[in-house]
């Protein structure tokens, strides 16, 4: 039976934030909009950022190039690649957007190693880029509408069975599927992110929600290490 690795995408494969990455560029151009603290929802206010960007000239290949730019967590292409040749599934659920993810794996040659990938869509029209959100949820008050990691990853598994489970993320939206993973699977938090604090957090609770092993990483070295003990001896960071 095959094992199933579930990743984030912004600093968690890439050592940076996509939308962040584009709104610095935008900024060489024109004021981005500014974001709304009270605003739960990241996706409509990307959307505004687009529309900034086209409105300022920034064209598509400007866009790509500054998310092929991005560089990947020390490690992460020999772990995506070593996970897809021990026959791992390997599935990406994101906030980001399937341009962005899609793109940065093609130009990294990665994209063969990727089993599934969850996030918002995207799609170019006059040289415009426009998001949809992954989905339209209410019910799970710790995520936002467009995106309930938890749900990508139950719906996933509610078609597919695996003998053991990997979870790597950085951010407050990993912590929700993070309790999903069963008690004999690995959550994977890094080191000195929001993920990992939350955790920290829950352990001290009566009732902790994460369920599995925790193991916090730096690089992705550190992950090897931790799937494959026998293959890869812990690095000194």
């Amino acid at each position: 039976m095959k094992s199933l690795a579930i990743f984030d995408f912004d600093r968690t494969i890439v050592d940076d934030d996509s939308d962040a990455t584009i709104i610095n560029r935008l900024k060489e151009k024109q004021p981005p909009p500014e974001w709304e603290a009270g605003n739960h929802d990241w996706t409509p206010y990307m959307s505004n950022v687009f529309e900034h960007a086209y409105s300022a000239g920034m064209n598509s290949e400007e866009i790509l190039s500054s998310i092929e730019s991005m560089k990947p967590i020390n490690g992460a292409e020999k772990l995506i690649t070593t996970l897809a040749a021990e026959g791992w599934d390997i599935i990406i659920i994101s906030d980001a957007n399937t341009v962005f993810i899609n793109h940065w794996l093609k130009t990294h040659g990665l994209m063969d190693c990727i089993t599934a990938i969850f996030t918002n869509g995207a799609f170019w029209q006059s040289g415009r880029l426009f998001i949809k959100p992954c989905m339209n949820q209410t019910t799970c008050p710790r995520c936002p509408s467009n995106l309930c990691k938890k749900k990508a990853l139950t719906k996933w598994l509610s078609c597919h069975t695996y003998a053991s489970f990997a979870y790597c993320g950085d951010g407050r939206n990993d912590f929700c599927p993070s309790t999903a993973i069963p008690a004999n699977g690995i959550v994977l938090p890094r080191y000195g992110y929001p993920l990992n604090s939350l955790i920290e957090k829950d352990k001290s609770s009566a009732e902790p929600l994460i369920k599995a092993k925790v193991c916090p990483w730096v690089t992705h070295h550190d992950i090897l290490s931790a799937l494959f003990p026998e293959k890869c001896p812990p690095q000194i960071n």
